[in-house]
């Protein structure tokens, strides 16, 4: 078979080629909170109890090709639009936009069009923060003022905290300096996961592997971990915090069958996907592997870890897991469809996002699943 270590934008626009319409099933053990969504991805709860998710879109229709560097097929050249938007959803009471209008983008269609937009937001205090990695040049936005970044969300509307597009753009990491460089390679990035944690908020771009620090107040970027050039190439994708120490959940590689075109994964092999711990004194080292295609991460209060797995390329093959004490990993639910985006409610209960990518507009939802 050919090992093949491929980046997130090959990843997310290879994942579900030529699905349009897919069934999705009611798992069970889960409940239905929220339909009628965009490829939602991140989710948070506020102050008040409300869930927020951040939604990707549907891209739009806007080319920048000739202006600047392209996703190059066949991933790209990408199309951008302003359908990325943030809502909220009272538990029961369905759902509300809070913010609309911000940067989308969508992929080739004949690879699968993998959308970004809004990729996950989160909470300092009482203040909501969206970050968004449908914007750019590279994705169809030739206004800077359409930047990838960290927004600041009121109730009169957004403002930038941070240009990420620009910093990265400055600072591609190992990974950008690689001659030649990847075909996946996404100049603009695929910022996919932020958090805050004991007076820092961090952010993770999958495609260049980079983890970076972001000043809330001045906006300034200050690069963490190049985790490319320190861990290796696995596509660093979803950021959980636990007593002060980080967590990166990884995509991992993929292996496809040899001789056959267009390329056809193999879904028997493993994603070799896994998560590493980033402690306080900067040490890296792999926490724990034997997953497929880490999407999201959260702990409960009695620090146990969960892992949403999305190996994505066939719907309804995702799943949610615990890590035992054991080191074993225990399946909590299993039959999902494209999932991304995990976190704890205050009720004690795990909340994700389903239909995250390669669905139709508004078969996207968030559920909720009880744990023992």
């Amino acid at each position: 078979m050919r090992d093949i270590r491929i980046g997130a934008a090959l990843l997310l626009t290879a994942m579900a080629a030529g699905v349009d319409r897919v069934a999705i099933a009611d798992p069970p053990q889960a409940t239905v909170v929220a339909t009628g969504l965009n490829d939602p991805r991140g989710l948070a709860f506020g102050p008040k109890g409300h869930l927020y998710v951040a939604e990707a879109g549907t891209g739009g229709d806007e080319s920048t090709v000739g202006l600047c560097d392209q996703v190059v097929p066949p991933v790209g050249p990408a199309v951008g639009g302003n359908s990325g938007r943030v809502i909220e959803i009272a538990i029961g009471s369905g759902f509300a936009v809070v913010a609309d209008g911000l940067p989308s983008a969508a992929g080739q269609a004949a690879i699968g069009g993998d959308r970004q937009g809004v990729a996950d937001v989160t909470f300092i205090g009482n203040h909501l923060l969206a970050l968004v990695s449908g914007g750019g040049c590279s994705h169809g936005h030739a206004d800077p003022a359409a930047n990838n970044g960290i927004f600041n969300v009121t109730g009169d509307g957004v403002s930038r905290v941070a240009d990420l597009s620009a910093w990265l753009l400055a600072n591609p990491g190992a990974k950008g300096a690689e001659t030649p460089r990847s075909p996946d390679y996404e100049p603009d990035g695929t910022w996919f996961s932020m958090t805050f944690e004991q007076g820092r908020l961090y952010a993770v771009e999958p495609n260049h592997g980079l983890l970076v620090s972001v000043q809330p107040q001045s906006g300034e970027v200050t690069l963490i971990n190049d985790l490319f050039a320190t861990l290796g190439d696995h596509t660093y994708t979803t950021l959980a915090s636990d007593r002060g120490d980080l967590y990166v959940g990884t995509l991992g590689r993929i292996v496809f069958l040899p001789g056959v075109f267009p390329p056809v994964p193999d879904l028997g092999a493993s994603f070799e996907a896994g998560v590493y711990r980033l402690s306080r004194n900067g040490d890296a080292s792999l926490f724990a592997d034997g997953l497929h295609a880490v999407v999201g991460l959260a702990f409960d209060s009695r620090h146990r870890l969960y892992a949403l797995q999305s190996p994505i390329f066939v719907p309804g093959t995702g799943s949610l897991v615990r890590l035992g004490a054991d080191g074993q990993w225990e399946t909590i639910l299993s039959g999902l469809t494209f999932p991304a985006g995990l976190t704890m409610g205050p009720d004690g209960a795990l909340y994700f996002s389903e239909c995250a990518f390669h669905c139709n507009a508004g078969d996207g939802r968030v559920l909720r699943v009880a744990v023992p």
